[in-house]
């Protein structure tokens, strides 16, 4: 069976590639925060698959 994202919001990523947080879209499962599949860094072009989540906005 396949789990369906709970949320998908603007965050920002750690690009691995270029080194620069970038925006990208996350995808909230849970507990765990992963950048959706598909998603391309706005400076280098490369994939942020495996790219580590930085910041997720949430109201206080």
């Amino acid at each position: 069976m396949k789990i369906l994202p709970e949320n998908h919001i603007l965050g920002l990523a750690h690009c691995p590639i270029c080194t620069h947080t970038v925006q990208a879209e996350i995808d909230l499962k849970g507990k765990y925060a992963r950048v959706a599949a598909g998603q391309k860094c706005t400076r280098c072009e490369s994939s942020l698959e495996v790219a580590a989540v930085i910041q997720i906005p949430e109201a206080a």
